[in-house]
């Protein structure tokens, strides 16, 4: 009996072990938990030009190729979740070229254990990738769908399409791209699509994708209707001054709304396209990219969860350069705006439309050297974005690169850029309730303020259908190109362009405010003067 009892207990023991190590085997392929503070995330800024097709592979394949090797780099680095750029595995410019059936989420469909028809094979790599490296994988692939038009003949649609793999490789969530920049070929549903996945970790995402970031449905209402904390993002950004650049809107939308946000950018910079980061809402950047060369690079970060007390982050340098001029930049069109240009310390009331914006500057100008002028800005009104109009409200100092209203968003590509160091920018305007308002910021070399050196409150107004704003910086900046309050005003949205000719100057403003105050005097004098006749 003693030797039966030893033998069970050295057999306990054993078990024991066994039991321990499956556990830390489990624990080093699932860094984070439910119970974790913190994920990984990865996101990566791709560029399909440096990789060319067998003669027996097409773009898909090629692409999904690379994609899997990234994953398993990703991997090494106990990445919970990736993502992968739109346009990333059929490249920009090619359409439908290249297309995929996409499974439905509903039938918790596996294409690396059971390919089903019309399945490209890219999509049947990823989810191996996926279940092999136990990893989320997100990835952008335009989805071709037969369907049956009400005469009965049979057709085929096609969707910018996101897809989210989990770490079995399961299908589990499918985005079709609503607000499309253009592209012909490709087909919207008929309401956005308000998609959401949560994962073994217990993050809840929501997924959108490029141009959509623009626009209430879906982006803002994912967060605003649903609850979503983290955002994952495939974009093939074109970059724009000088308010919409691919990290500075990224960083600006994930500190609005206060989410975590993975943005995966396609990287062609010559043509405009660049621009990836992990945002922890309004902590700020934890790593970020513009790259000024064709490159392939993987980001990643420990993100704190949102449903946690977030303590102190330790952000990635962002990567830059300090050569941006081979990032080609879109520009905005400001003749609309009010402007006046800003030469020495200020404290200045400027108006468009019904919004009017209160600044206070404290400057520092170093004379002998040549270098970007600045200028204040206000805009109320309706803008185009190419292929859709949406409604703005903005309150900003802007920099340019001369004393010209036209070359304000062009960047300078001189050594010697900037003159002028900010002490203090304060701006604060009252702007309509249903604005969505974005602190946005810009420096040289296209990175964006650090969260700790600018404040960004608001406040409800009493009795009043506005919302009281104020940004302020809370350190000197010398390599400013754009600091402000960029609101987004929805309810204006696919109404008529606001027009040059319906602004009204910032010079010729403060000119007839002057010769209106000069005419009250000379009245106010004649009537006092006809009295004591």
């Amino acid at each position: 009996l003693k030797r039966m009892a030893l033998k069970v207990v050295r057999t306990a023991r054993t078990w024991c072990v066994v039991a321990c190590l499956f556990s830390i085997l489990d624990l080093s392929l699932q860094v984070s938990t439910v119970n974790s503070s913190t994920y990984v995330a990865a996101v990566v800024e791709y560029s399909p030009q440096l990789y060319k097709p067998t003669n027996q592979t097409d773009n898909l394949s090629k692409n999904a190729e690379q994609y899997v090797e990234i994953i398993s780099q990703a991997a090494n680095q106990s990445a919970d979740i990736i993502v992968f750029p739109e346009c990333g595995l059929a490249e920009l410019g090619t359409s439908t070229k290249y297309s995929s059936v996409i499974p439905d989420p509903q039938d918790n469909a596996n294409p690396c254990l059971s390919p089903s028809a019309g399945v490209h094979e890219a999509v049947s790599m990823l989810s191996c990738a996926a279940r092999k490296y136990n990893m989320y994988v997100v990835v952008n692939i335009p989805e071709r769908k037969d369907c049956t038009e009400p005469s009965s003949s049979t057709c085929t649609v096609f969707y910018n399409c996101d897809v989210v793999f989990d770490r079995q490789g399961n299908t589990i969530a499918r985005y079709r791209k609503f607000n499309l920049f253009g592209e012909p070929g490709f087909n919207v549903t008929e309401k956005p699509d308000m998609t959401v996945f949560n994962t073994d970790f217990g993050v809840k995402f929501g997924v959108f994708t490029c141009f959509d970031i623009i626009f209430e449905d879906p982006a803002v209402s994912l967060v605003t209707q649903l609850g979503v904390t983290d955002i994952v993002f495939p974009t093939a950004w074109f970059s724009e001054l000088p308010f919409l650049s691919a990290v500075q809107e990224q960083a600006a939308w994930a500190h609005s709304l206060d989410v975590n946000f993975l943005g995966s950018g396609y990287n062609a910079p010559q043509g405009g396209s660049t621009g990836s980061g992990i945002y922890a809402g309004k902590h700020g950047v934890l790593t970020s990219i513009m790259a000024t060369s064709p490159t392939t690079q993987l980001l990643i970060a420990t993100v704190p969860k949102k449903t946690n007390k977030i303590g102190t982050i330790q952000p990635i340098t962002p990567s830059t350069s300090s050569d941006t001029s081979e990032i080609y930049m879109l520009k905005d069109k400001l003749e609309p705006y009010t402007t006046v240009p800003l030469t020495q310390d200020t404290t200045n009331k400027l108006c468009n439309g019904e919004l009017c914006c209160q600044f206070e500057i404290k400057m520092m100008n170093v004379s002998n050297i040549s270098g970007y002028n600045y200028r204040l800005a206000v805009f109320d009104g309706v803008r185009s974005f190419t292929f859709k109009t949406g409604g703005l409200q903005v309150c900003a100092v802007i920099s340019c690169a001369n004393e010209s209203l036209s070359s304000c968003g062009v960047p300078r590509n001189d050594s010697q850029t900037f003159s002028t160091t900010f002490t203090y920018i304060s701006i604060t305007g009252d702007f309509r309730t249903k604005v969505s308002l974005l602190p946005n910021t810009l420096l040289y070399g296209y990175n964006v303020m650090p969260s700790d050196s600018f404040s960004f409150e608001s406040q409800q107004r009493a009795g009043v259908n506005s919302v009281n704003v104020k940004m302020e910086t809370k350190s000197s900046q010398t390599n400013l190109m754009t600091f402000g309050i960029y609101g987004r005003d929805f309810l204006k949205d696919g109404t008529p362009e606001t027009s040059a000719s319906q602004r009204t100057n910032g010079e010729n403003s403060l000119l007839i405010s002057s010769v209106g105050l000069v005419l009250c005097i000379i009245v106010t004098v004649f009537l006092k003067t006809l009295l004591r006749i």
